[in-house]
């Protein structure tokens, strides 16, 4: 696989000193902008986006066929990929990197041609730099351009995680339920990446979920340890016909 080498990436992220891993990551993006950003005026025209998707482009088309498949596309990396592997989220990676190819494939052939690529591109730096073709900065640039936002959500191990966790509650054990609840509440308390967690009890009688809890977890690292903790030191009881359905999401939109 051909690389595009970006100048000073192994520098900066080897010789630094440990920084929290929401500023290694901040480094990368800074490192990866500069890049881009050919004429140094700190901001991203669509034309210096663009000639850096023709490189990329090249760098991944392993067999000079003008076409980019997904097993060219998805092994090229810019250094996300290695926090990756470090932070231990290399599948939520991956998964953003696939995203990201299905939608830029608009004919879903598995493979990116130019048009393709350079349809995505103009959109997506539309949509970056809010409906127009103003040039982004960098906070733009790592917020907004759909392909480094995906990374960055998928690596950085600071974005918090909310759980939302559904009980359907056997006839006459909701104070028992309660009480287990309370007692899980009190142990994960104490795990590190916590952050807060309340339980909602239904108003309607007949609902099918009589408790749901929502709780706010640093990332979700640390929400899947805490979790295999609480199992290993069984501090929750079980209750029989109680059912549960727990899942991890982050925010989508805002009002």
């Amino acid at each position: 696989m051909k690389r595009l080498v970006l100048p000073c990436l192994a520098i900066c992220l080897s010789v630094a000193p440990t920084f929290a891993l929401d500023h290694e990551l901040e480094v990368l993006n800074r490192v990866v902008f500069q890049t881009i950003d050919k004429n140094e005026d700190g901001v991203l025209s669509r034309l210096e986006v663009d000639l850096f998707r023709q490189d990329v482009m090249i760098s991944q088309d392993y067999d000079n066929d003008g076409n980019v498949t997904a097993a060219e596309h998805l092994p090229w990396d810019m250094g996300w990929q290695v926090l990756a592997e470090e932070r231990g989220v290399i599948d939520q990676y991956w998964d953003a990197r696939k995203r990201v190819f299905n939608t830029w494939d608009v004919n879903n052939d598995g493979v990116l041609n130019q048009a393709e690529q350079m349809l995505s591109q103009s959109n997506e730096f539309y949509t970056a730099s809010n409906q127009s073709t103003t040039p982004l900065d960098f906070e733009a640039f790592k917020s907004n351009l759909r392909i480094i936002k995906e990374m960055n959500d998928a690596v950085n191990s600071n974005t918090e995680v909310t759980l939302i966790n559904v009980f359907e509650v056997p006839e006459g054990a909701l104070d028992e339920t309660i009480k287990m609840w309370t007692k899980g509440r009190d142990f994960l308390q104490t795990q590190p990446g916590y952050v807060s967690t309340a339980l909602h009890k239904s108003i309607t009688p007949d609902a099918k979920f009589a408790l749901i809890n929502i709780a706010i977890w640093k990332s979700a690292e640390h929400f899947k340890a805490a979790s295999k903790a609480m199992q290993a030191n069984d501090a929750a009881p079980k209750i029989e016909g109680l059912t549960f359905t727990p899942a991890l999401y982050t925010v989508a939109a805002r009002d």
